[in-house]
């Protein structure tokens, strides 16, 4: 696949991105390429058929930031996001090859390592005590209300998981092009006009899997480099949380948290 293609800049007009679903189904999507440098690919956002969802109605001049030299070394460039992975490809039929024949290649690699995985889930601390208590009790009420939906089979940890995994890796893709990152400054630049010691109640969430810790913590030390008075965790997990629920309610049924769920939970 690929071949170690070599292209100029001007050969570059579209590249194909797969959004592969829990169920195993995969979707292709066309996007145009916005700007090509010696070792970055910009690709538009969204797609050429305009189908998005959630909040990146209002993001339609958002952009993914490829390498350029990963992905012509093997014609493709893998993401994760979420409950879904993302693949992005220089040539069509290469996409169609991998649609038609999954299992094949990288991911019969990653499928042999999963099974060798310990088939529990790896879980540490969340690394904070306590949260805001208006976040607090929105995110107790948005659990009940949903739940309804799902036969009870929504825990607290799932719906902070997901909450998390939409904003904290919207926020590695994209950097301060993402919504994280302009509410983040936003606080930031007010933070003296910020209550000195909030309300704060226990989050009743006591562990999460071990890779949004790791997520959780880069993107704190990303943030600490960013800030010169750094950006404690609380306040990173609180604004996330605020993102999307804000989505939520402005989305409901579109919102990208319930596609998630959905694909967790429902059949």
């Amino acid at each position: 696949m690929g071949d170690d293609i070599q292209r100029d800049a001007d050969d570059y007009e579209t590249v194909f991105r797969t959004v592969s679903g829990l169920d195993g189904k995969s979707m292709i999507h066309e996007h145009d390429i916005q700007k090509v440098t010696s070792t970055k690919v910009y690709v538009h956002q969204k797609p050429r058929s305009g189908d998005v969802m959630g909040f990146y109605k209002t993001r339609q001049g958002g952009t993914y930031v490829l390498d350029r030299r990963k992905l012509e070394e093997s014609g493709r460039y893998r993401t994760e996001y979420g409950a879904t992975q993302t693949a992005f490809y220089l040539e069509r039929s290469d996409v169609e090859e991998e649609v038609e024949t999954p299992g094949s290649g990288e991911e019969a690699d990653e499928a042999e390592e999963d099974e060798r995985r310990p088939s529990e889930p790896e879980l540490r601390p969340v690394p904070v005590e306590a949260l805001e208590g208006t976040v607090v009790d929105y995110f107790e009420q948005i659990a009940l209300d949903l739940n309804k939906n799902y036969d009870g089979a929504l825990s607290n940890r799932l719906l902070l998981e997901t909450s998390l995994r939409q904003s904290l890796l919207d926020f590695h893709m994209h950097g301060k092009d993402s919504p994280l990152m302009q509410q983040l400054d936003s606080i930031s630049m007010a933070r003296d006009a910020a209550p000195a010691d909030p309300d704060l109640q226990a989050i009743p969430v006591d562990q999460m899997h071990a890779d949004l810790v790791t997520y959780l913590n880069k993107a704190a030390a990303a943030l600490d480099a960013r800030y010169e008075k750094g950006f404690p965790k609380r306040r990173l997990i609180e604004v996330s949380l605020r993102q999307v629920f804000a989505d939520l309610r402005m989305y409901q049924q579109e919102a990208v948290m319930i596609r998630w769920l959905d694909a967790l939970l429902l059949e």
